[in-house]
């Protein structure tokens, strides 16, 4: 009977002896797992977080801030002001042909390349300064002749200003002057309706009624918005002294006024002739 329970006791032990081996080891396994896991989610978590960090900064068009001081500082310099009093009023990604940004000076050798850069504009309300620079900004140089063919905006005045758009308008182009003399306005409205009518025709006799769709309205809308059209409000581009017959457009949305002329489109700000293009485009689609 004896020798029965010693043996009876011996395996008991020796089933708990391995069923403590085997929690022990399935334990470790186990915090091995829950480890492994963590890792992994820990990386796919900074993997993810860089990626969308990485994604959030990348803004290829956007100028970048060491380019812009370069061209403000060289302005400040130049012309003795303070950088604050000068304004980047354009700017665009441009791919040079030369080493020299294709401002090559006299007796100057350039170096045969493609160079990654800019090309900016600025202003200080008066004048402006046309500057191509490289992509990092430690190559920048004035493009005199551009500088001088470049308008500077002056301010309109608030008594010429035109009223703002009603509610249910959201584009108004005025234009007049010309051989004829004639002025015209043309609203576009929040349905599509396009109407044009001839300011002072007593029996509205010319007036014009199209349209555009309502998608149309929308997208030239956001593309305002995109164009930061607001940046141009209430400023006046002139024609040059001495011109004569031009027509002077007042365009106005819902952010503000600006106005140009015929004879000096080319020379606008390239966002402001990307306004016009689209407006005229818009205009001729129409039904």
């Amino acid at each position: 009977m004896k020798s029965m329970l010693k043996n009876y006791l011996n395996n008991n032990q020796a089933r708990i002896f391995t069923a403590l081996i085997l929690t022990g080891i399935l334990s470790v396994a186990s915090s091995l797992t829950l480890i492994k896991d963590a890792n992994s989610a820990s990386a796919n978590f900074s993997l993810e977080t860089s990626n969308q960090v990485l994604k959030d900064n990348i803004k290829p068009s956007r100028l970048p801030r060491p380019v812009a001081n370069a061209v403000l500082q060289d302005v400040a310099v130049r012309q003795g002001i303070l950088t604050r009093q000068l304004q980047i009023t354009d700017y665009n990604q441009q791919t040079w042909r030369d080493g020299c940004l294709e401002l090559t000076q006299p007796d100057e050798l350039c170096i045969q390349a493609l160079v990654p850069g800019w090309r900016i504009v600025v202003s200080n309300g008066k004048q402006n300064w046309v500057y191509h620079t490289n992509q990092t900004g430690s190559a920048v140089r004035l493009n005199e002749k551009a500088s001088e063919s470049t308008l500077s905006p002056v301010q309109i005045p608030a008594s010429e200003l035109p009223p703002p758009l009603d509610r249910n308008i959201v584009f108004r182009q005025i234009s007049s002057g010309g051989f004829a003399g004639r002025t015209y306005e043309t609203v576009l409205l929040k349905d599509g309706g396009l109407i044009r009518v001839r300011i002072g025709d007593a029996n509205d006799s010319e007036r014009s009624v199209r349209r555009v769709s309502r998608q149309h309205v929308q997208q030239f809308q956001r593309f305002l918005e995109r164009s930061k059209f607001s940046k141009f409000q209430n400023l006046s581009y002139p024609a040059p002294s001495g011109a004569a017959d031009y027509i002077t457009f007042t365009l106005t949305s819902l952010e503000g006024t600006v106005q140009y002329n015929d004879i000096s489109l080319n020379n606008l700000p390239k966002d402001l002739q990307a306004v016009v293009k689209t407006w005229n485009k818009l205009t001729a689609s129409a039904q």
